[in-house]
């Protein structure tokens, strides 16, 4: 006949299967039925292997999740390199080519072809000149953020620098820029020149012929994060077309009243996210425009 003991023993090993099997679990309320203070400390202690055994499955399933998101993500840089090497040699050598013989051709028949005919091969040559300015822009925002690092930047240097760059069209539209105190703070350098070198160029663009351009560059510390502003005095955008305006090649207007890809606001959007803040626009039509972007003031930037 068993002693209790082994009836105890007994009782401890079914539990065990059971636990293994997942068909029960010791809880509290099990190890204080228990007669005796030994049997309780086993109890207790199968309960504590029970507990890190589901904690080291839960790790587990994190880091197979972890690296099915890694092999997703190499895929993709893979897609991407694929992308990039398209872009850049693939689709615009071809346009390279009908670029350069189209305007061989038109100098070889000036006086020569009719009218109609010059200005169909002018539309070939400007087709093709657009289209090779779309595959850039869409080489330059698949690039965003490729070999990053984050490094401390002094903004108002970088907005200085930024002014120099764009002087010749600070000063022949007569604009004024007003650049109140900017932060240093860790971000990725490339990337954030150009955010701010396209919120400016827009800014100093879409501005009526008979107005001369007024832009107010400022920042304030928000909690986690700074938020910078853009502001202009532009034609403004509606308020319809708000949303749409960050989309890749959303254009607002024709490219007789405006040049441009329509791609600059998406390269903002990408950056400022890639920094893990958010952009966003306060616009009045014909009165215009203040683009906000945040930036975590602590490393929240994907690496």
């Amino acid at each position: 006949m068993k002693s209790s003991r082994e009836d105890f023993l007994s009782h401890i090993f079914q539990h065990i299967l059971d636990i293994s099997k997942g068909v029960c679990r010791i809880n509290d309320d099990t190890i204080l039925s228990t007669k005796g203070e030994m049997d309780q400390e086993i109890l207790y202690g199968l309960l504590y292997l029970h507990e890190e055994t589901e904690l080291a499955k839960q790790d587990l399933r994190k880091a197979m999740e972890a690296e099915y998101r890694l092999k997703l993500m190499e895929e993709k840089n893979k897609e991407l390199a694929q992308f990039n090497y398209i872009a850049s040699h693939d689709l615009q050598e071809p346009l390279r080519t009908v670029i350069s013989f189209s305007q061989i051709l038109a100098k070889k028949n000036i006086g020569r072809l009719d009218k109609d005919s010059m200005i169909n091969l002018e539309l070939i040559i400007d087709a093709s000149k657009r289209m090779k300015t779309l595959i850039t822009g869409l080489l330059e925002y698949s690039n965003i953020g490729s070999g990053r690092k984050l490094v401390q930047i002094n903004c108002l240097e970088l907005v200085q620098q930024i002014q120099s760059d764009l002087l010749g069209s600070i000063l022949e539209k007569k604009a004024t820029i007003e650049v109140s105190h900017l932060p240093e703070l860790m971000a990725y350098p490339l990337e954030l020149r150009q955010l701010f070198q396209n919120l400016i160029s827009n800014a100093l663009k879409f501005v009526p012929a008979d107005r001369k351009p007024y832009i107010k560059i400022n920042a304030s510390h928000d909690l986690d994060k700074w938020v910078f502003s853009v502001a202009d005095n532009g034609i403004g955008i509606r308020e319809k077309d708000q949303e749409r305006i960050f989309g890749i090649f959303q254009r607002l207007h024709t490219r007789t009243e405006f040049e441009g890809s329509g791609i600059g606001l998406s390269h903002c959007q990408k950056i400022v996210e890639l920094h893990g803040g958010k952009i966003w626009i306060e616009s009045e039509q014909g009165k215009g425009s203040k683009f906000s972007f945040s930036i975590p003031t602590l490393s929240h930037a994907i690496s």
